[in-house]
């Protein structure tokens, strides 16, 4: 009896061992929806930021599918069986926010995920309502000038350090009997791009009101439209602009017709081995501070879902696609151009744009988050200023007038 009795309470005080050995052991499984439609261009960076994670959280394994679209989700939202992890949009589209508004992502406030090496448009970009529901963006794209270096050195011109010789090279190119810069005018956004690219270096502050509710200044915003029509009437974009859309400006550059070109970072291939040397600037403003505008990357931006089974491995692995290692990987095998600081740019290209001091406001971000039902200042810029600006049959002052119009229509102040 005393030998059964002894036994009984060995067997007894080794399963409390047994079971925290058996729970310091237990593997999680963590399922993530990669993003499908860019497959082709994260999978090896993933691939192997995927193994680096798993090396060092080795009681986490990862189930990763490229499985994330936008329907995907949807139909995993109406059926209750959203993964742990999944990539998001951040604030470039409203989805998130809905997602989040609707209780199905996990609010990581709680877990004080670090920002302090990111700029604030990749914060806001992960922000709803005031707290945290995404990885932070680590890259950006952004619309910049491409400049052809031979016309630049025939007309004498040096790259615009600010924006007084931004308007002088524009004189100096004009004058030497060179389109100074291609620009679409017959699509919406083929004539866009330029105000994109200004509008930080000329009205960053007014942007930054309009976005928090504030009252703006809108005098520079009314510079910044008078530029606009200014360039149009001095043939600046070339005497027929308004009749050539985006495609035709980028074969009047990549033709040698036109000295720079206002295009997007994500179009970067398309200025590569031509028959002359291309450079790129960032957009100077009066002081020389060089804008790049917000237009985070969704690369390494995923949410976590509300219902997940493992919340403190999920954001371990938001925490790690935020490290500079993964960022780093993610670099190296993509090439985007870093928000960040401390990264290593993959070429010599991708540390030409990544030559920038600020990020400044997005205008057509900026107007469509104080649009509504009622109110769409983004629509009036595309549809009604910019078109009769370049027609000469608007004034900065009376774009600027439609604007507020618009966005006083709007509920969101």
């Amino acid at each position: 009896m005393k030998k059964v009795l002894v036994l009984g309470m060995v067997f007894a005080m080794c399963i409390p061992l047994l079971g925290g050995c058996g729970k310091k052991n237990e593997t999680v499984t963590l399922t993530v929806w990669g993003d499908a439609d860019n497959q082709s261009v994260v999978e090896g960076a993933f691939t192997e930021i995927n193994e680096a994670f798993e090396k060092a959280n080795p009681d986490i394994k990862l189930d990763y599918q490229y499985s994330g679209t936008f329907d995907t989700i949807n139909v995993a939202v109406q059926s209750d069986s959203l993964p742990d992890l999944f990539w998001v949009q951040g604030n470039k589209s409203t989805k998130m926010a809905e997602l989040a508004q609707n209780g199905y992502l996990l609010n990581l406030d709680e877990y004080k995920m670090d920002a302090s090496r990111y700029p604030q448009s990749s914060i806001d970009y992960a922000t709803v309502d005031g707290s945290v529901y995404c990885s932070y963006p680590a890259f950006i794209d952004y619309v910049t000038v491409y400049y052809n270096k031979d016309l630049f050195d025939k007309a004498g011109v040096k790259k615009p350090e600010n924006f007084a010789e931004f308007e002088s090279a524009l004189a100096a190119l004009k004058e030497s009997g060179v389109t100074p810069i291609a620009l679409g005018g017959k699509g919406d956004f083929d004539r866009y791009w330029l105000i994109q690219l200004m509008a930080p270096a000329l009205c960053n502050d007014t942007l930054a009101a309009i976005k928090s509710g504030e009252k703006p200044d809108y005098a520079p915003m009314t510079e910044l439209f008078d530029k606009y029509r200014e360039y149009s009437e001095k043939e600046y974009m070339g005497k027929d602009f308004t009749s050539i859309d985006g495609v035709g400006a980028q074969l009047a550059f990549t033709n040698g017709q036109a000295a720079m070109s206002i295009d997007g970072t994500w179009n970067n291939q398309m200025y590569k081995d031509l028959n002359f040397e291309v450079g790129s600037f960032a957009f100077p403003s009066a002081d020389g501070t060089r804008y790049a505008q917000s237009g985070e990357s969704q690369y390494n931006t995923y949410a976590i879902a509300k219902k997940t089974e493992h919340p403190e491995q999920a954001v371990k692995y938001l925490q790690f696609l935020n490290s500079k290692e993964a960022e780093q990987i993610l670099e190296d095998h993509v090439g985007s151009i870093p928000a960040v600081k401390d990264l290593t740019p993959k070429d010599e290209t991708v540390s030409e744009h990544s030559d920038f001091d600020q990020v400044g406001f997005n205008i057509y971000h900026v107007l469509s988050g104080v649009a509504d039902e009622n109110g769409k200042p983004q629509d009036i810029l595309l549809g009604d200023v910019l078109p009769k600006l370049m027609m000469s049959e608007m004034t900065g002052e009376e774009a600027v007038t439609k604007i507020q119009e618009e966005i006083a229509k709007s509920s969101v102040k």
